[in-house]
């Protein structure tokens, strides 16, 4: 049986989080709890990716945050001109236009990147045939050729 302390200190920690993550996280939990509020409220459609779909890449997951960010702007905005007051953090997320859209820019931004892959694949699939067809073309020349030239010639 393995004791806690042979399990290395990278096992127990989640992948991608560092430590100084911790730190920006604590600062602003205290300096502004409510605009983390209104934030963390509007990234649950980025975990709920993550949880979902775990195959999701870095690449995914920033066109994911481009879109929900593009979301978070005024949200965000109000909750910082209103020094994180309770009452207007908890008013930008209990909004339900706020909240369709930021879980529509999440779905939005899955498809278009599900999109985008199958689009890059059959881009690939298409350029790939065109190679092969144009091979195949010049192996028929070619053994037209070959075949051709040797039956001119005389066997001795």
């Amino acid at each position: 049986m393995a004791s806690a302390r042979s399990v290395g200190a990278e096992t127990l920690r989640a992948p991608g989080f560092r430590w100084w993550h911790g730190i920006i996280i604590g600062l602003m939990l205290s300096y502004v709890p409510g605009s983390l509020l209104v934030a963390g409220v509007l990234l649950l459609p980025m975990v709920a990716l993550r949880l979902f779909d775990p195959n999701a890449d870095g690449q995914r997951l920033m066109i994911v945050l481009f879109y929900v960010g593009a979301v978070m702007v005024r949200p965000l905005h109000e909750a910082w001109a209103a020094n994180g007051d309770w009452e207007t953090c908890i008013a930008q997320i209990t909004q339900p236009v706020t909240l369709a859209l930021d879980w529509l820019a999440a779905g939005a931004a899955w498809l278009v990147a599900e999109a985008s892959a199958i689009g890059g694949r059959l881009w690939n699939a298409e350029v790939a045939r065109r190679e092969r067809k144009s091979i195949e073309k010049r192996i028929a020349y070619l053994q037209d050729e070959w075949l051709s030239s040797d039956e001119g010639v005389p066997a001795s």
